[in-house]
Protein backbone atom coordinates (compact mmCIF):
# COMPACT_ATOMS: atom_id res chain seq x y z
CA UNK A 1 0.00 0.00 0.00
CA UNK A 2 1.00 3.63 -0.46
CA UNK A 3 0.68 5.93 2.52
CA UNK A 4 -0.15 9.45 1.39
CA UNK A 5 2.55 11.97 2.23
CA UNK A 6 -0.02 14.73 2.65
CA UNK A 7 -3.04 13.18 4.43
CA UNK A 8 -4.19 10.15 6.40
CA UNK A 9 -5.14 7.87 3.52
CA UNK A 10 -3.66 4.76 1.89
CA UNK A 11 -3.85 3.43 -1.67
CA UNK A 12 -3.56 -0.36 -2.02
CA UNK A 13 -1.24 -1.95 -4.55
CA UNK A 14 -4.24 -3.23 -6.52
CA UNK A 15 -5.30 0.36 -7.30
CA UNK A 16 -1.73 1.36 -8.12
CA UNK A 17 -1.61 -1.54 -10.61
CA UNK A 18 -4.86 -0.37 -12.19
CA UNK A 19 -3.32 2.97 -13.15
CA UNK A 20 -0.08 1.35 -14.36
CA UNK A 21 -2.03 -1.02 -16.61
CA UNK A 22 -4.07 1.88 -17.96
CA UNK A 23 -0.89 3.74 -18.90
CA UNK A 24 0.37 0.62 -20.70
CA UNK A 25 -2.95 0.34 -22.55
CA UNK A 26 -2.56 3.96 -23.74
CA UNK A 27 1.11 3.57 -24.74
CA UNK A 28 2.20 4.34 -28.30
CA UNK A 29 1.73 6.96 -31.03
CA UNK A 30 3.49 8.23 -34.15
CA UNK A 31 6.63 9.11 -32.19
CA UNK A 32 6.63 6.18 -29.73
CA UNK A 33 6.25 2.61 -30.96
CA UNK A 34 4.32 -0.01 -29.08
CA UNK A 35 6.56 -2.99 -28.25
CA UNK A 36 6.52 -5.70 -30.97
CA UNK A 37 4.65 -8.23 -28.82
CA UNK A 38 0.99 -9.11 -28.29
CA UNK A 39 -0.65 -5.97 -26.94
CA UNK A 40 -2.72 -7.88 -24.40
CA UNK A 41 0.45 -9.49 -23.03
CA UNK A 42 2.15 -6.10 -22.80
CA UNK A 43 -0.75 -4.60 -20.86
CA UNK A 44 -1.06 -7.64 -18.59
CA UNK A 45 2.67 -7.76 -17.85
CA UNK A 46 2.99 -4.07 -17.05
CA UNK A 47 -0.32 -3.98 -15.20
CA UNK A 48 0.57 -6.99 -13.05
CA UNK A 49 4.16 -5.96 -12.37
CA UNK A 50 3.69 -6.09 -8.56
CA UNK A 51 1.44 -9.14 -8.44
CA UNK A 52 2.84 -10.42 -5.13
CA UNK A 53 0.56 -8.25 -2.99
CA UNK A 54 -3.03 -8.97 -2.00
CA UNK A 55 -6.07 -6.94 -3.05
CA UNK A 56 -6.17 -4.84 0.14
CA UNK A 57 -2.54 -5.15 1.19
CA UNK A 58 -1.16 -3.67 4.37
CA UNK A 59 2.55 -3.55 3.46
CA UNK A 60 3.74 0.06 3.20
CA UNK A 61 5.87 0.84 0.15
CA UNK A 62 9.11 2.39 1.37
CA UNK A 63 8.29 1.49 4.96
CA UNK A 64 8.77 -2.26 5.29
CA UNK A 65 11.94 -4.19 6.14
CA UNK A 66 13.65 -6.27 3.46
CA UNK A 67 12.56 -9.42 5.28
CA UNK A 68 8.92 -8.54 4.62
CA UNK A 69 9.50 -7.46 1.03
CA UNK A 70 11.46 -10.65 0.30
CA UNK A 71 8.34 -12.74 0.94
CA UNK A 72 6.28 -10.50 -1.34
CA UNK A 73 8.98 -10.26 -4.00
CA UNK A 74 9.66 -13.97 -4.22
CA UNK A 75 5.94 -14.76 -4.23
CA UNK A 76 5.35 -12.32 -7.07
CA UNK A 77 8.41 -13.40 -9.04
CA UNK A 78 7.61 -17.11 -8.87
CA UNK A 79 3.83 -16.88 -9.24
CA UNK A 80 2.68 -19.16 -12.11
CA UNK A 81 1.40 -17.35 -15.20
CA UNK A 82 0.09 -18.89 -18.43
CA UNK A 83 1.20 -15.86 -20.49
CA UNK A 84 4.96 -16.26 -21.00
CA UNK A 85 5.39 -12.73 -22.36
CA UNK A 86 3.50 -11.06 -19.50
CA UNK A 87 5.35 -13.24 -17.01
CA UNK A 88 8.70 -12.15 -18.44
CA UNK A 89 7.79 -8.48 -18.06
CA UNK A 90 6.88 -9.09 -14.41
CA UNK A 91 10.09 -11.02 -13.74
CA UNK A 92 12.16 -8.15 -15.17
CA UNK A 93 10.40 -5.73 -12.85
CA UNK A 94 10.99 -7.78 -9.70
CA UNK A 95 14.64 -8.30 -10.58
CA UNK A 96 15.06 -4.54 -11.04
CA UNK A 97 13.48 -3.91 -7.64
CA UNK A 98 15.82 -6.44 -6.06
CA UNK A 99 18.76 -4.40 -7.37
CA UNK A 100 17.64 -1.38 -5.31
CA UNK A 101 19.68 -1.74 -2.16
CA UNK A 102 22.83 -3.37 -0.84
CA UNK A 103 21.49 -5.66 1.87
CA UNK A 104 22.36 -9.34 1.77
CA UNK A 105 18.69 -10.14 1.22
CA UNK A 106 18.47 -7.89 -1.86
CA UNK A 107 21.75 -9.11 -3.30
CA UNK A 108 20.71 -12.74 -2.89
CA UNK A 109 17.31 -12.08 -4.44
CA UNK A 110 18.91 -10.29 -7.39
CA UNK A 111 21.29 -13.20 -8.01
CA UNK A 112 18.47 -15.75 -7.74
CA UNK A 113 16.15 -13.75 -9.98
CA UNK A 114 18.88 -13.23 -12.58
CA UNK A 115 19.64 -16.95 -12.78
CA UNK A 116 15.97 -17.87 -13.14
CA UNK A 117 15.41 -15.11 -15.69
CA UNK A 118 18.42 -16.16 -17.78
CA UNK A 119 17.09 -19.72 -17.90
CA UNK A 120 13.59 -18.42 -18.67
CA UNK A 121 14.77 -16.32 -21.62
CA UNK A 122 16.81 -19.18 -23.05
CA UNK A 123 14.07 -21.78 -22.60
CA UNK A 124 11.46 -19.64 -24.35
CA UNK A 125 13.91 -18.14 -26.89
CA UNK A 126 13.09 -14.58 -25.90
CA UNK A 127 15.11 -11.48 -26.80
CA UNK A 128 17.00 -9.96 -23.88
CA UNK A 129 17.28 -6.65 -25.73
CA UNK A 130 13.53 -6.51 -26.34
CA UNK A 131 12.62 -7.09 -22.70
CA UNK A 132 15.33 -4.74 -21.46
CA UNK A 133 13.57 -2.04 -23.49
CA UNK A 134 10.10 -3.02 -22.34
CA UNK A 135 11.31 -2.83 -18.75
CA UNK A 136 12.10 0.85 -19.32
CA UNK A 137 8.43 1.39 -20.21
CA UNK A 138 7.30 -0.62 -17.18
CA UNK A 139 9.54 1.52 -14.99
CA UNK A 140 8.10 4.75 -16.38
CA UNK A 141 4.45 3.69 -16.06
CA UNK A 142 5.13 2.35 -12.58
CA UNK A 143 6.86 5.58 -11.54
CA UNK A 144 4.00 7.80 -12.73
CA UNK A 145 1.46 5.80 -10.74
CA UNK A 146 3.90 5.44 -7.83
CA UNK A 147 4.23 9.20 -7.48
CA UNK A 148 0.49 9.76 -7.90
CA UNK A 149 -0.29 7.25 -5.14
CA UNK A 150 2.07 8.99 -2.71
CA UNK A 151 -0.22 12.01 -3.10
CA UNK A 152 2.41 14.74 -3.07
CA UNK A 153 4.06 16.87 -5.79
CA UNK A 154 6.85 15.04 -7.62
CA UNK A 155 8.88 15.35 -10.81
CA UNK A 156 11.65 13.49 -12.57
CA UNK A 157 12.73 11.85 -15.80
CA UNK A 158 13.44 8.43 -17.29
CA UNK A 159 15.10 7.42 -20.58
CA UNK A 160 13.42 4.98 -22.97
CA UNK A 161 13.81 3.82 -26.56
CA UNK A 162 10.96 5.31 -28.59
CA UNK A 163 11.59 3.22 -31.74
CA UNK A 164 11.70 -0.55 -31.81
CA UNK A 165 14.34 -0.65 -34.55
CA UNK A 166 16.53 2.24 -33.37
CA UNK A 167 19.04 2.64 -30.54
CA UNK A 168 18.45 6.33 -29.80
CA UNK A 169 17.17 7.04 -26.30
CA UNK A 170 14.71 9.79 -25.42
CA UNK A 171 14.39 11.26 -21.92
CA UNK A 172 10.80 11.58 -20.78
CA UNK A 173 10.12 14.23 -18.15
CA UNK A 174 7.13 14.06 -15.83
CA UNK A 175 5.43 16.10 -13.16
CA UNK A 176 2.72 14.86 -10.80
CA UNK A 177 0.78 17.41 -8.78
CA UNK A 178 -2.80 18.05 -7.62
CA UNK A 179 -4.20 15.03 -9.45
CA UNK A 180 -2.50 15.87 -12.76
CA UNK A 181 0.12 13.67 -14.39
CA UNK A 182 2.06 15.69 -16.99
CA UNK A 183 4.48 14.01 -19.41
CA UNK A 184 6.82 15.36 -22.11
CA UNK A 185 7.54 14.26 -24.77
CA UNK A 186 4.17 12.58 -25.04
CA UNK A 187 4.25 8.76 -25.50
CA UNK A 188 0.53 8.02 -25.30
CA UNK A 189 -2.14 7.38 -27.94
CA UNK A 190 -4.63 9.98 -26.64
CA UNK A 191 -4.14 13.67 -25.94
CA UNK A 192 -5.65 13.38 -22.48
CA UNK A 193 -7.10 10.74 -20.20
CA UNK A 194 -9.07 10.97 -16.96
CA UNK A 195 -9.79 8.28 -14.40
CA UNK A 196 -9.75 7.55 -10.71
CA UNK A 197 -8.27 5.29 -8.04
CA UNK A 198 -9.86 4.26 -4.75
CA UNK A 199 -7.90 5.03 -1.59
CA UNK A 200 -9.02 4.50 2.02
CA UNK A 201 -8.79 6.43 5.26
CA UNK A 202 -5.92 4.98 7.25
CA UNK A 203 -7.93 4.59 10.46
CA UNK A 204 -9.22 1.02 10.57
CA UNK A 205 -7.78 -0.06 7.21
CA UNK A 206 -7.99 -2.79 5.96
CA UNK A 207 -10.53 -4.28 8.42
CA UNK A 208 -12.81 -1.24 8.07
CA UNK A 209 -13.01 0.47 4.69
CA UNK A 210 -13.68 4.21 4.44
CA UNK A 211 -13.10 4.94 0.74
CA UNK A 212 -11.71 8.10 -0.83
CA UNK A 213 -11.92 8.71 -4.58
CA UNK A 214 -8.69 9.98 -6.16
CA UNK A 215 -9.39 11.47 -9.60
CA UNK A 216 -6.44 11.83 -11.96
CA UNK A 217 -5.87 13.56 -15.26
CA UNK A 218 -3.12 12.46 -17.64
CA UNK A 219 -2.10 15.27 -19.98
CA UNK A 220 0.80 16.67 -21.95
CA UNK A 221 3.31 18.66 -19.92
Amino acid sequence: MFRSKSRQIVTPQSEHLKLVGTLAMLWGNEQFDSPPIERASFIAGVGLHDRGYGYLDNSPVGGMPDEEWEVIGRRGYNMPCSDVIADTIVKYHFRRLASHGTSTIRETMYADFTQILDDHLERHQLSRTLFDRIDRITDLCDTLSFEFCFDTPASGSLAIFPRNNEDTEVTIHYQVQDGEINVSPWPFSVDEHQGYLVAYHMDGYPERLDPVILPYRLKKK
